[in-house]
């Protein structure tokens, strides 16, 4: 259970990471069904990095601190290597619906 819930609190606090520094910034774009916007950007990563750390308080990561780090490294691995393909491409084609021809 350490390891699954570690992994999903690595993949879970990497991936509100980039929505709440974007959002925090002022910036919305992002890759996700949500509105292109700041607040939505926040909101989102907000959410995302709470059930992160909930999943990281559960996993009891310092009883087992071999499995549960590699576990956690290996989850913030895997959504960093989607949000390097996903962040600069427009996967949910919302800016195709708003760009004039």
């Amino acid at each position: 259970m350490t390891v699954a819930l570690a992994f999903v609190a690595g993949f879970m606090i990497g991936n509100g990471l980039p929505y709440y520094l974007e959002g925090s910034a002022g910036r919305g774009a992002n890759p996700s069904p949500f509105p292109d916007s700041p607040h939505a950007a926040v909101a989102v990563g907000t959410i995302a990095i709470a059930v992160g750390a909930t999943c990281a308080w559960l996993a009891d990561i310092p009883a087992r601190p071999v499995a549960g780090g590699v576990a956690f490294g290996l989850g913030w691995l895997a959504v960093g290597m989607i949000h390097a393909g996903n962040w600069t491409g427009d996967p949910w084609r919302k800016r195709a619906r708003t760009t004039e021809p």
